[in-house]
Parts: structure tokens; C-alpha cells; sequence
């Protein structure tokens, strides 16, 4: 089997992964969240994924990963893979990227309509939930994450649980 083919069956082989189209090539969708695509050149093909703020550790873990050149500042990566051995690498990247995809959560709320007696609220009752509050002129972005847990489902459960509670 080729690299691409085996990279497409272990993407698809993830629990509610479909495929489409992106950017002129293959791109693959959680729940119709746009996370992984492929870009085919004629010897080889990179893979690239949205890892969100996880960009260093990755490019740390993962051998050949790098940012990618025009979107690494947003948690976009590129790994090229040229023959078999670089699968495995495209393969944990593409574990990496799902275990994120399933354990992190952006949302923005309007400055006017955010608490931080909410969120202190949701860090109390919500453990073990991490966050990351960026503020802009308008609005707070808030990055919530569930780190180190492999019960995916346990962790959107608890995710979706603190979006609501913070939600005006």
C-alpha cells in the first residue's frame, strides 16, 4: 500500500472522520470540523493538520513535522512524506492531531458579556480543564483543554459542559 493510502485509511479508520475536499486536494473533517489535508506533488505528499497551540511540542516529538510555512503562527503543521518509513510519522501526526482535535475547544465571547466569576465558576466545578484567555479589542477568546486523557468522549462531554456555563 502507498504512504497516501495508508495515511487515508488510518484517518478514516478514526471515529467520525469523513473526507472532502480542501484546497484542491483531499481534507478531512470531525464532525465537519475542517483539521487534516493532503497536498500531492508529483514524488510526494505533505501531510499537513491543525494542532492548535500544541505547534512545538509536536515539531519536538514528531520526526520531519514542521510549522507550516504560510499558517505555522495559526497551529498549522507540514510533514512531506516521500516513502514508507515517513508513514509512521504521518500516522502519529495523525494521532496527535485527533487526540487535540477531541481535547481542545475554542470559543469567543463578546467583552461586554464575559464573566471571570464564570470561568473561576467553571475552573471550580470543571477539573482537570485548562484555559487560555486572549483579549482583543472586543472580545475574549478562550481556549479550554482537557490535557493528558484518552476517553475522548469523556472530554467533549466535559468541554460542551463549559462552553454552556460560559455562554451568556
Amino acid at each position: 500500500m502507498q504512504p497516501i493510502e495508508e495515511v487515508r485509511k488510518h484517518l478514516l479508520e478514526l471515529p467520525y472522520v469523513t473526507i472532502g475536499r480542501r484546497f484542491g486536494g483531499e481534507a478531512f473533517f470531525y464532525r465537519k470540523r475542517f483539521f487534516c489535508h493532503f497536498h500531492p506533488t508529483r514524488d510526494h505528499f505533505f501531510l499537513e493538520t491543525f494542532v492548535w497551540n500544541k505547534l512545538d511540542e509536536v515539531t519536538k516529538q514528531i520526526p520531519g513535522v514542521i510549522p507550516h510555512p504560510e499558517y505555522g503562527n495559526y497551529g498549522w503543521t507540514r510533514l512531506p512524506i516521500f516513502s514508507e518509513k515517513d508513514t509512521f510519522s504521518g500516522i502519529e501526526l495523525v494521532d496527535k492531531t485527533y487526540r487535540y482535535l477531541r481535547t481542545t475547544r475554542r470559543m469567543s465571547i463578546q467583552k461586554d458579556e464575559f464573566s471571570f466569576e464564570s470561568l473561576e465558576n467553571v475552573r471550580s466545578k470543571i477539573r482537570p480543564l485548562e484555559f487560555k484567555i486572549k483579549e482583543s479589542k472586543k472580545r475574549m477568546q478562550i481556549l479550554m483543554q482537557i490535557p493528558d486523557t484518552t476517553d475522548y468522549d469523556k472530554a467533549e462531554k466535559l468541554l460542551s459542559k463549559a462552553a454552556k456555563m460560559l455562554k451568556p
